[in-house]
């Protein structure tokens, strides 16, 4: 049956408006894809009509990818990578993206390395003698290790380097003395190693923290927070970069604007079981400024100058 031309626009705006707003994560078992597909509810719960979801992706740089094939319209991605991509150096030097702006930082990851309770390694430099596991080569985990490893003097070929498919159970069997993790805290990982076995995590502090962030935008002083695993009744200093949602410069002010604030408005409803609820930028003014490693989408920043003007920044 044909249907009258004056239903044909009505039709379409009905399927416009009931389209879902993809956002790219990493894995679905990940901290990105439980924080955005959390996010994702409260701006349904604060703008009814508006619908996003977590897209899976393998992470950050397939993102960035999608965002500039316009196979996305916004992707949560690190801070290190994001500003790699943005100036055109390291891996993004033949492909710069400089039309790539932030919304808001979501959450810190802190660089965490976790070692047996048990074991005899206390200090950063005894990790270069050891079988250690910093993720996969080219992953953003590994990258930040040898940042903070060439801060200590060695070079990828000096260490030990592991790739192993269950790291708790590769350390608490001792197969490895550590790992590295890029992640916000509650970790499923970090958690299902605590209840194999006791651990406690390295601190990264003083000299060698100050010169891996000096000069150095897209990472920040942080810590493991305590008391979330067994036995770490301490706060455990180390630095971290900052998961940022990301749009083009492209994407329409209000959209943008329209997406921010139906995120935002509902926060102190975010589910506290949420992976990586402990390292959440909470408050409005922690989520913008010196976090984001680029510039700031101008409808984003509509909303948070919404806020200051209201005193709530």
């Amino acid at each position: 049956m044909r249907l009258p031309l004056l239903l044909l626009p009505l039709l379409w705006a009905s399927a416009s408006h009931a389209s879902t707003i993809p956002i790219g994560t990493g894995g679905e078992q990940g901290i990105y894809y439980q924080v955005i597909k959390e996010f994702c509810r409260l701006a349904n719960k604060s703008d009814p009509d508006l619908q996003c979801k977590p897209q899976a992706s393998s992470g950050s740089i397939e993102n960035l990818r999608q965002l500039q094939a316009g196979e996305l319209p916004y992707a949560l991605v690190q801070s290190d990578w994001l500003y790699q991509a943005s100036h055109g150096s390291g891996p993004f030097a033949k492909q710069p993206q400089p039309e790539l702006r932030a919304l808001f930082a979501t959450h810190a990851e802190p660089f965490t390395i976790v070692v047996r309770a048990d074991g005899d390694i206390t200090r950063l430099d005894q990790l270069k003698l050891a079988p250690i596991d910093m993720g996969l080569k080219h992953s953003g985990t590994r990258q930040t290790a040898l940042a903070l490893f060439a801060v200590l003097g060695a070079t990828e070929q000096d260490l030990d380097l592991k790739s192993v498919a269950n790291q708790a159970e590769a350390l608490c069997s001792k197969q490895i003395d550590a790992f590295g993790l890029v992640m916000g805290h509650p970790n499923r990982i970090v958690l299902d190693t605590s209840k194999r076995c006791a651990i406690r995590f390295l601190p990264i502090e003083g000299e060698v923290r100050d010169r891996l962030l000096q000069g150095v935008k897209y990472y920040q002083r942080s810590q493991v927070p305590a008391r979330i695993y067994t036995g770490n009744l301490k706060a455990t200093p180390t630095f971290a970069i900052a998961a940022t949602l990301v749009t083009n410069a492209s994407a329409a002010d209000a959209d943008v604007y329209r997406l921010t604030k139906a995120m935002l408005s509902q926060q102190t409803s975010f589910n506290e079981q949420t992976y990586g609820y402990a390292n959440l930028f909470h408050k409005a003014r922690n989520k913008v400024g010196p976090v984001l490693s680029i510039d700031q989408h101008p409808g984003a920043a509509r909303y948070f100058e919404e806020l200051k003007a209201a005193g709530k920044l």
